[in-house]
């Protein structure tokens, strides 16, 4: 066990509290994007919590179609409820980590469908686009968009920079493979408060990832992305256990190559989730064992806490965690708890 360092972000949390049931009404299960609500806009407030789920009432990978609002005065409601196929959306809708939403109300929430919950039947996949109150405005789709797994985001306001994980390219539901050719796009955007948004420019800023089947997490590619003040993007890649730096993402030419290693190994299992602390660390959550894992910018692993360690699990917490972030306060650690479809605080 890597007790955090002293001075930094994990140093001295140990409470968890369950802020509440992800589940909405319709049954949907698997919690996967978190997303702190920052300002009142539309129907939710600032101190929401959106989170939305990836699996149906019949826990079938790939087709959950809800994103609840966990109020900041207790309870949920259902921010958005969406049909089982949108046009535009190859392959129908999956909710997948990629969500985030804009300062002009926006949400997009990427989308990794299966009719079955099987990888044969999944399609490529979109991002929906919602209004602040939640209804479908519209979908963003193309040959740059091939199992939207994440996200992350610059918002300037009427422009933003949105940068999406792939994780189906080239994977074949027929083999077990591992295939390096996930990848990062960086998407540039125009929106107003009446305007949804769209993209006017795509560019591949890294390539080479490596992903493949699992009939257990559905599929395995590059996750967590995070974007520093000076511009680098750091990528959870997962079946490389490591955290991947990718410098001058905003501005960088077209590339097809994988990012460095800022950090490998150590304490990292398959990381997914990963969101950048106030103090510039990175926190992030490993799917094998359920533990959140501290690393510096200069990829130093200063600490982990066991956020999952549940025994039914081999080993303890084995896909349990999938995002995580920081809570508006900038004080403590939000994550999703996949066994009990709960959202929960670390602080």
């Amino acid at each position: 066990m890597l007790q955090p360092a002293s001075g930094s972000f994990l140093a001295g949390k140990t409470d968890e509290t369950v802020v509440g049931s992800t589940t909405p009404p319709n049954g949907d299960i698997n919690p996967y994007a978190i997303w702190p609500v920052t300002r009142t806009v539309g129907s939710v407030a600032a101190g929401d919590v959106l989170v939305d789920d990836f699996n149906n009432s019949s826990n079938n990978q790939g087709t959950g179609t809800t994103i609840v609002d966990m109020r900041a005065g207790g309870g949920q409601s259902v921010f958005a409820s969406l049909p089982a196929t949108v046009p535009g959306c190859p392959g129908g809708v999956g909710l997948t980590t990629a969500m985030v939403q804009l300062k002009t109300g926006w949400v997009i929430v990427g989308s990794l469908p299966s009719t079955d919950g099987k990888l044969d039947t999944a399609g490529a996949g979109c991002l929906l686009v919602l209004s602040p109150t939640g209804k479908l405005a519209g979908t963003i789709a193309g040959s740059y968009l091939d199992g939207p797994w994440d996200a992350t985001v610059q918002d300037n306001g009427d422009t933003a920079t949105l940068f999406v994980s792939n994780t189906l390219i080239g994977v074949s539901a027929n083999s077990t493979a591992t295939v390096d050719k996930g990848d990062v796009v960086r998407l540039s955007l125009a929106q107003t408060a009446t305007s949804a948004p769209r993209v006017t420019a795509e560019t591949e800023v890294a390539g080479g990832l490596p992903e493949r089947p699992d009939a257990a997490a559905f599929v395995k590619g590059p996750t967590g992305l995070a974007l520093s003040p000076s511009g680098s993007l750091y990528i959870a890649n997962t079946l490389g256990d490591s955290v991947d730096v990718v410098p001058d993402a905003l501005t960088r030419a077209a590339s097809s190559t994988p990012g460095s290693a800022l950090t490998q190994g150590g304490q990292l299992a398959n990381p997914l989730g990963l969101v950048l602390a106030p103090d510039g660390d990175l926190l992030a959550a490993n799917s094998v064992n359920g533990k959140i894992v501290e690393i510096t910018p200069a990829g130093k692993q200063v600490g982990e806490y066991y956020a999952d360690d549940d025994i039914g699990q081999d080993p303890p917490g084995n896909g349990d965690l999938f995002d995580v972030v920081v809570d508006q306060a900038g004080t403590g650690v939000l994550f999703v708890n996949d066994a009990t479809n709960t959202l929960e605080l670390l602080h």
